[in-house]
């Protein structure tokens, strides 16, 4: 259960549903998500394999002292983010940032470097920039050290860690498959997502953020005693 909650909640990543719009509008839609996928999927499993199999050794157990202080840590940010999402804090803090340093504002309307780049429409432009994108969160990193701390065999480990990629990236593998079965509707299905995320995105991450935080902190309080 905890690893299914860590993996849906690394996959409310805003960015990669703005990737999927992105590349979906491009000429070769297909040829370039597979770019983004396979960079993506390279990345992070390579990495989860790497910390789990070479820095696994530091997480003796679910009771370690890594194990329970990650839990809290990782909790507490999560909270704090809920509280922040809640309360508008984020917002305002935007807006104060903008009032205090204008000049850092972009007045072309320019998008970010990343939409830049994806939307040149190159394979290997788009897979290099998955590379970079997909580097491992806070959610992966607890999960990772869960898969450490069970002491699993490989076989099982290595499924666990591609299993958590594939729902983790879940905004970009459906999409893919979609495409291959019926790219019309998929096209018209991502932007139909893409426009409810944006009116009820923030109410989903702070109800996630929120129950991702107290499981955690209640299981690194239990796993502390």
């Amino acid at each position: 259960m905890r690893f299914l909650v860590l993996a849906l909640y690394a996959a409310l990543y805003p960015t990669l549903l703005a990737v999927v719009v992105i590349l979906l509008s491009q000429p070769r839609p297909f040829r370039l998500l597979t770019a983004y996928l396979a960079g993506g999927l390279t990345i992070s499993i390579f990495l989860g394999l790497v910390i789990v199999f070479v820095l696994g050794g530091a997480v003796h157990s679910s009771r370690s002292g890594l194990s329970w202080v990650a839990d809290l840590t990782v909790g507490g940010l999560a909270l704090l983010l809920a509280v922040a999402l809640a309360t508008g804090l984020d917002q305002r803090f935007r807006e104060r940032r903008k009032s205090k340093h204008p000049q850092q504002e972009k007045p072309d309307g320019r998008e970010p470097w990343s939409q830049r780049i994806l939307a040149r429409g190159s394979v290997p432009v788009v897979f290099a920039a998955a590379l970079v994108l997909n580097v491992p969160g806070a959610a992966y990193l607890i999960a990772l050290k869960d898969i450490a701390a069970a002491h699993k065999s490989t076989v099982t480990s290595v499924v666990l860690i591609v299993v958590f990629n594939l729902i983790m990236l879940a905004f970009a593998v459906i999409p893919w498959l979609g495409l291959l079965l019926a790219p019309r509707r998929t096209h018209e299905l991502v932007g139909r997502t893409d426009h409810w995320l944006s009116a009820n995105g923030r109410r989903i991450a702070m109800l996630v953020s929120a129950t991702l935080g107290v499981f955690l902190i209640v299981r690194g309080i239990v796993n502390a005693s």
